[in-house]
């Protein structure tokens, strides 16, 4: 059994830890050890070629998980993955980067967190992107791109928004956006290379003496001594059969994601006392709310033929591999141009709760409040009050979003076990919209199932629209998504009496409340958003880590990734991720 020890021993290579490995390694005087179950793929063309993402789903590169049945999705189990390679889902996500809302986080700060306000936070983001229309002024890591526009579509869904009454000029950044925007790709704009944790922090820092990388090395459990207080001491992992024993001089910090940091946490002892007795493991400190408050972005789709005429191309024939779209695409990337060079979902709409224009529709929503459909084991009532005090806010404001629209030049879709539908064969093209809600209410949990490494045994139950408020809130915006393709000058070219994606009602019927309702739970499916699994704020509230990250009850270990957050962003969270880990590596590097 090897071993050996170093100042901060970091689990989990993904997006948080490469931020905290190449921050504190910064400090030669700090040794720094990451343990990453996945393989290093930062040299590999389905990483670095933006446009080819889809490609490393169900793959090694991902860890493939499922839920348990959906009582709100009509029983579904609902598949989905997380990223498994140095980098972890800032490998494979769909490169999107957008700030979350002021209110969400300041929301935050309010559970009981100091020093997590908007602007203490917005300062942290910062300091991990550079945004290359900005003047090429020295920012962050991450290079960021907005694509320029090849197509007529950016101009039309803006035009589109512009004659609804929104706004199209705010910035993704301030957190104060309402209305229509074109959100930027985390790619650099001089190469067209996805720019992520794994080239952008970790590569300027793999040289350094001090930082050490274990690759296809999986974490088994946190080592503690017990014998005062409670004090993380190191890792026992294991890589080729081999157990190998990382020591921590200073610090353990869990960065394994919103799915496995429980999972660690609940293997090494520190969760449910309850559950962990139930499965033979020794309980190091009894934390109910580890694996609870688990959160994520419902998600439907809805896609509409489009009129065949220049200026409006689609990806469609792209993905149906049609040989003469796949040279052109390409040829194009070549030049740093085409499909094949951004995410392809760069225009957005972030819109408050349609429907809501009088006082009697307010109040019939705002009912549904008290109506709680959550029923985790830990079920802390303070903390649902202050989730729901949050979400009442937003509904009784006219700037703040509760939908998220995104528009797709092609057919994007999924089937109805959570994974990516291929395009529907024929000469069609399409144009999609999809839709998250952005602040729901339900809210499930992750646990082990046995005391085994094995991911499997995992018991995932994010009870998707499980709040009949968010029900109400996804279906008024589902209606709207039609209201926006049947307005000018979108509508011009579409054709709304033509096909649909296979699932959708005919033209018109969405404007039925019950079949807008229907079509959600037959056909929604969970993003990749997970977060709250190890919130962050203080213990009788539902919290796992403080305000410092530093786990309830044990001295020297920390979270720090997706997992922490306890109200989840309003946006998809890469960026609000970033954030997390600078703000934390900050906190770290000061001693506190």
């Amino acid at each position: 059994m090897a071993s050996t020890s170093f100042d901060y021993v970091i689990v989990g290579g993904g997006l948080a830890g490469l931020v905290l490995a190449a921050r504190l390694s910064e400090d030669a005087g700090t040794d720094v050890l990451v343990i990453e179950a996945g393989e290093d793929q930062t040299s590999d063309p389905r990483v670095q070629i933006p446009g080819m993402w889809p490609t490393l789903i169900r793959t090694e590169s991902a860890w493939e998980f499922k839920t348990v049945p959906q009582q709100g999705l009509e029983g579904r189990e609902i598949g989905f993955p997380q990223g498994r390679m140095l980098g972890g889902s800032s490998a494979l996500n769909g490169l999107a980067f957008s700030a979350t809302s002021k209110a969400s986080i300041d929301a935050w700060e309010s559970l009981g967190n100091p020093g997590w306000g908007w602007s203490s936070f917005y300062e942290a983001m910062k300091k991990s992107y550079t945004l290359a229309s900005e003047g090429g002024e020295a920012g962050g890591p991450v290079q960021l791109t907005v694509p320029e526009a090849d197509t007529e579509w950016p101009r039309v869904w803006m035009e589109t928004l512009a004659a609804l009454g929104f706004s199209t000029t705010g910035d993704p950044f301030r957190g104060e956006l309402t209305g229509g925007a074109v959100v930027a790709d985390s790619v650099h704009p001089l190469t067209k290379q996805r720019s992520y944790a794994g080239n952008a922090y970790l590569e300027p820092a793999r040289s350094r003496p001090n930082l050490t990388i274990w690759t296809k090395t999986e974490a088994e459990k946190i080592l503690f001594d017990k014998s005062d207080a409670v004090v993380a001491t190191g890792v026992q992992a294991m890589a080729d059969g081999e157990t190998k024993i990382a020591r921590a001089r200073r610090e353990v910090v869990i960065s394994a994601g919103t799915i496995h940091s429980p999972r660690l946490l609940e293997l090494s002892g520190v969760g449910d006392a309850k559950l962990l007795k139930s499965l033979g493991i020794d309980v190091v400190i009894d934390n109910p709310h580890v694996g609870e408050n688990l959160q994520n972005h419902p998600l439907c789709t809805l896609s509409f033929e489009v009129r065949d005429e220049p200026g409006f191309d689609t990806i469609d024939k792209l993905a149906r591999q049609d040989g003469n779209a796949i040279a052109a695409a390409t040829e194009a990337y070549a030049n740093q141009k085409g499909p094949l060079s951004r995410s392809g979902a760069n225009l957005v709409a972030q819109l408050p709760t349609p429907g809501l224009e009088t006082e009697d529709d307010r109040s019939k929503l705002t009912a549904l409040l008290p109506s709680r459909a959550s029923d985790s084991r830990s079920e802390p009532k303070s903390f649902a009050q202050c989730h729901e005090s949050f979400v009442r806010s937003l509904l009784a404001s006219p700037t703040e979003a509760t939908g998220i629209y995104i528009a797709i030049p092609g057919f994007a879709g999924s089937t109805g076990d959570g994974w990516m539908a291929p395009t529907p064969p024929g000469p069609e093209n399409y144009f999609t919209m999809t839709l998250l809600l952005a602040h729901p209410l339900s809210r499930g949990s992750v646990h082990v199932a046995r005391s085994s490494t094995n991911s499997s045994a995992l018991v995932i139950d994010p009870k998707y629209l499980a709040h009949p408020l968010d029900v109400e809130i996804m279906a008024r915006h589902l209606q709207f998504a039609e209201k926006i393709a049947a307005s000018e000058p979108l509508a011009s070219h579409l054709k709304l009496d033509g096909k649909r994606n296979p699932s959708a009602p005919p033209a018109g019927r969405l404007a039925d409340l019950h079949v807008a309702k229907d079509y959600l739970r037959r056909t929604a499916v969970g993003s990749h958003h997970f977060t709250g699994t190890c919130s962050m704020m203080p213990r009788d509230l539902g919290g796992v880590v403080d305000a410092r990250l530093r786990v309830h009850g044990c001295q020297n270990l920390r979270v720090c990734d997706a997992s922490i957050i306890p109200l989840t962003p309003r946006t998809n969270p890469q960026a609000t991720v970033y954030g997390v880990a600078e703000h934390a590596a900050q906190m770290i590097r000061a001693g506190l």
